[in-house]
């Protein structure tokens, strides 16, 4: 059985978290998630729609569960473990922390890498007029988006007339959480073939 230290967060995170959990091969020794809304789109810091189902998920599947809402947190206690993933992860996980997987530590990205890194995307691949969103599964380095992709997938955009740009990015989003899950499948398959 191989062990995983997740930083998951968004409904992108819970699919992984919701998919693995179920599967045998795999134990969660703890989930880092967060609990308050980014200060970007609530000044307020409401506690997350999403921050019910990593709880309710963690407590059914009896993983130690961490709110973190700071980039300034102190992971102390976070296990070595063969796997550290990361997805939709607010802040840089420090090098020591990055360290402590015996595997590889991987994150995945909703757009492709290097091409679109850093925040939006979706949006950037739309104002590009890309036919596609490719998720990029990638390690993790001390600067975001950086580091060396592992693998990708691709998700064909439907031919759909322009509507609310925002929405449309929601949509997307939404369309393409279940694949984050077989992203992160794919790359552990991946890392396990390596080592």
């Amino acid at each position: 059985m191989k062990t995983i230290v997740g930083f998951l967060s968004r409904s992108h995170g819970f699919n992984v978290l919701a998919t693995l959990g179920k599967m045998d091969q795999f134990k969660f020794l703890k989930i880092y998630t967060h609990k308050l809304n980014p200060k970007s789109q609530d000044l307020n810091r409401k506690i997350r729609d999403d921050y019910v189902l990593f709880v309710n998920e963690c407590k059914k599947l009896s993983i130690p569960l961490v709110a973190i809402d700071s980039k300034d947190a102190n992971i102390l206690d976070c296990p070595e473990s063969d796997y550290i993933i990361e997805v939709s992860w607010r802040y840089i996980i420090p090098s020591e922390i990055v360290k402590k997987s015996k595997i590889g530590t991987f994150g995945v990205h909703r757009g492709k890498l290097p091409n679109y890194a850093g925040p939006e995307p979706i949006k950037q691949a739309l104002e590009n007029n890309e036919k596609e969103i490719i998720l990029s599964a990638h390690y993790l380095e001390p600067k975001i988006d950086s580091g060396d992709v592992i693998s990708m997938i691709k998700y064909n955009l439907k031919n759909i007339p322009p509507k609310d740009f925002e929405k449309q990015i929601q949509e997307i989003r939404d369309e393409i959480t279940p694949l984050f899950s077989k992203i992160v499948l794919d790359t552990l398959e991946i890392l396990d073939d390596k080592k």
